[in-house]
């Protein structure tokens, strides 16, 4: 049973909220269906405002199903000295965990130590519990500190010559996608519009050149549909400055795109046990997890200043 608010959330229904969108007079409009859009319409949603989300292609099909799939505690800030980053994110992947534990897990690391490295037992030790306090993490998933012979037992691939120990520590394994997709049901229950595969082709203006709502196509059906917002917010992650540029607003800082690495080979090839997470010579840090018989091996992205959500 439905409540007043509840919007369906598939594909029988995507004209009917199209044709919603159209009649209704929203309070926000979201482009982009990735974790993020999803995010911010649960939230407009929750609050009462009458909000859509759109996105060009599937939900989750850009950097929100292709990430590291770890809810990060922030531990590589910390390596930066972004001490408020690691209480933010920490806090952050514990509201993650309580409202998804279905899809959220928890996955010890082991975070390896040589001589001559860049980690050693004490700065390793230290990183680790600060890092427990400022996350908010909890007694029984607090670090441990492995000898070497603790550390080989539990990644026997690791190189041995120079090993002195490893920090154990636990960070929270996720299906992005899936969580995105989670999240977007729920900000539906709360009334929010969501449609993928309906594209943003152009804005509307009043004749004082603000913002009023957008021209949204049905990339499916080519159905073209006028929709009023009170508030456009951009949430497209890499195609941000495309909508900029259709908004003729693309002024001052612009994206700086990146591209992060993710190698996935067989369990047979690559058996690997213990998600592990290293250093490297040119002092970036690399994840190996196991999941699902496959061994996943990442090099996060940097983080890199976005550009600022067009607004009315």
């Amino acid at each position: 049973m439905m409540n007043s608010k509840e919007q369906r959330f598939g594909a029988k229904d995507r004209a009917a909220l199209l044709e919603g969108m159209q009649r209704d007079e929203l309070d926000v409009l979201v482009v982009g269906g990735g974790i993020t859009g999803a995010g911010i319409a649960l939230d407009a949603a929750s609050r009462g405002l009458r909000t859509a989300v759109v996105d060009m292609q599937d939900f989750a099909a850009g950097t929100s199903s292709r990430s590291t799939k770890l809810v990060h505690g922030g531990l590589r800030y910390l390596k930066q000295l972004e001490i408020g980053v690691v209480a933010e994110v920490g806090k952050e992947r514990a509201i993650v965990y309580e409202n998804g534990p279905h899809v959220t897990t928890p996955e010890w690391m082991l975070l390896p130590f040589y001589k001559g490295g860049t980690f050693g037992r004490f700065s390793t030790s230290l990183g680790l519990r600060v890092y427990d306090f400022l996350a908010g993490v909890k007694r029984s998933e607090r670090r441990k500190m492995l000898s070497a012979e603790e550390t080989l037992k539990r990644a026997p691939l690791l190189k041995r010559d120079g090993i002195k120990g490893g920090g154990y520590y636990v960070e929270y394994r996720t299906d992005d996608a899936r969580l995105t997709i989670e999240v977007m049901k729920k900000a539906a229950e709360y009334g929010a519009y969501a449609v993928n595969y309906a594209k943003v082709e152009s804005f509307r203006y009043d004749a004082n050149g603000k913002l009023t709502g957008a021209r949204i196509v049905d990339l499916l059906s080519g159905e073209g549909y006028e929709v009023r917002a009170a508030v456009i917010v951009n949430a497209t992650g890499p195609w941000v400055d495309r909508l900029r540029e259709i908004d003729g607003s693309k002024q001052g800082k612009t994206l700086r795109l990146t591209k992060g690495i993710h190698l996935v080979f067989d369990q047979s090839r690559f058996p690997l046990h213990q998600a592990i997470y290293f250093d490297t010579p040119d002092g970036r840090m690399v994840f190996a997890i196991p999941r699902d018989g496959k061994r996943m091996s990442a090099r996060p992205i940097p983080t890199i200043q976005g550009t600022p959500p067009i607004r009315a």
